[in-house]
């Protein structure tokens, strides 16, 4: 969960923020093939004591995670095997505000799981979701380089709708993250930006 630091500081943090009365809080995480897959029934385990909501992701081949992503890839389908293992019937859930995740509860649990698959189950018609970067860009896609500078529209309201506005209308019908479309020739440019860069 942490990359490091003290997990338990974490875990308490969490509860901290329950008893806070947040009502939605979500942990993501993104499985990778050989690093983390054997944790995902713990996630699962935490989802029915803890009221989170884990969301499940698949790795995405984003800049410099090109060169090792197939081998990172997993697909997040297998915790459908997994509660199928362990006897847990979920139940699909309709989120308010999660975006692109597909929502599920075990039943009997306090808490829910998501799962986001833009490899195998790309999502963009529906997507409605900008990012705005640490130095101040406009992303309509965090796959794709295009983004607009905010940082000189932050004075003038007009300027700021429009590049808004402009990011909205723009945004791509499609990207090409799938395992089917790596070799084809894209018709923009990939971003360059790491995921930290980009954001959530």
């Amino acid at each position: 969960m942490t990359r490091g630091g003290k997990l338990e500081k974490v875990l308490a943090g969490i509860e901290a923020a329950s008893q806070q009365g947040f009502k939605t809080i979500k942990l993501n995480t993104v499985v990778i093939h050989g690093q983390n897959q054997e944790e995902l029934k713990d996630f699962l385990q935490y989802t029915i004591t803890q009221p989170v909501n884990v969301r499940f992701i698949e790795f995405m081949p984003i800049a410099s995670q090109k060169d090792n992503w197939l081998q990172g890839y997993a697909g997040v389908k297998e915790v459908f095997t997994i509660c199928q293992d362990e006897g847990w019937v979920y139940d699909k859930l309709k989120l308010s505000g999660n975006g692109p995740s597909e929502n599920y509860q075990i039943r009997g649990a306090k808490g829910s799981f998501g799962l986001i698959h833009p490899v195998s189950c790309q999502f963009c018609e529906s997507c409605n979701r900008l990012r705005v970067t640490a130095d101040g860009c406009l992303k309509s896609c965090l796959y794709w380089a295009d983004e607009i500078n905010l940082r000189n529209k932050l004075d003038d309201a007009a300027a700021f709708y429009t590049a808004v506005f402009t990011a909205l209308h723009d945004k791509p019908k499609n990207h090409q993250m799938a395992l089917d479309e790596q070799d084809k020739v894209k018709k923009r440019q990939p971003t360059w930006r790491h995921m930290s860069q980009i954001g959530g």
